[in-house]
């Protein structure tokens, strides 16, 4: 009895802990745990979305580009803003396609580019869809890119395989508050068919965090006008065209 009361405690401690998990600061050149999260327990991912769309990429020919067995995965690509500070935070996950092969296909990293110099928090959300989340997060020495490891691989089951898993939307909390879409990512994986070999997908029009743009003044807008009307003047009395 004293063994089960403890055990429960264990449970209970471990449960609390995961539900008041906060995300982890990556800075430029280094790497962290990654935690899963959820709204509840940080108000900072509470907000309206600013970007929900699809990326996809040609299937994946598996083990090379003349086979007809082939695997494909899209990305979600969603932006959150904070309600609290205003910001952008970016929530990409890996959506399963098909698996037509002989086998299973294992995730096992998801690598985003054009983050910059911009301070990022990470972590993911287990408070939505998909089934697991990465284990591990890395950043590049410059900053720009952020890799997100699956110690515990995303199992993508063939077409008579039972096991069919997706990723969490991750938590990439910035410092940002504006996005373009002119990030790129790729998707690592294997097949169990052909070990050792190194399987990739590249994707285009990723969000990701970009400075608010300069607006022009108002004088030099009243200026520009002035000089097209007085140039508009100008062909008007001289009577000359410009092709």
């Amino acid at each position: 009895m004293k063994h089960f009361f403890q055990t429960s405690l264990l449970v209970g401690t471990i449960t609390l802990a995961a539900s008041m998990a906060q995300s982890a600061t990556l800075t430029a050149g280094g790497s962290t745990f990654v935690t899963g999260t959820t709204s509840a327990a940080d108000s900072d991912l509470a907000g309206v979305f600013r970007n929900d769309d699809i990326l996809t990429t040609p299937l994946l020919r598996v083990p090379d580009p003349s086979s007809i067995f082939f695997v494909g995965f899209d990305i979600q690509n969603r932006v959150t803003q904070s309600d609290t500070q205003g910001t952008m935070i970016f929530g990409p996950r890996i959506r399963f396609v098909a698996n037509v092969s002989a086998g299973n296909f294992l995730i096992d990293s998801l690598r985003l580019f054009g983050y910059g110099d911009f301070a990022t928090d990470v972590a993911y959300r287990t408070d939505g869809l998909g089934d697991r989340g990465p284990t591990s997060a890395n950043r590049s020495a410059d900053g720009d890119t952020l890799n997100f490891d699956f110690g515990f691989p995303i199992v993508v089951g063939n077409l008579v395989g039972s096991v069919t898993e997706e990723s969490h939307f991750l938590s990439i909390k910035t410092d940002a508050t504006h996005f373009e879409n002119t990030g790129r990512a790729s998707i690592f994986g294997r097949h169990v068919d052909y070990p050792g070999q190194t399987f990739r997908l590249d994707y285009e029009g990723l969000a990701v965090p970009t400075v608010a743009p300069v607006p022009v003044p108002a004088s030099a807008l009243l200026m520009l006008g002035w000089f097209g009307a007085l140039f508009g003047l100008y062909r008007k009395k001289s009577g000359k065209t410009y092709a």
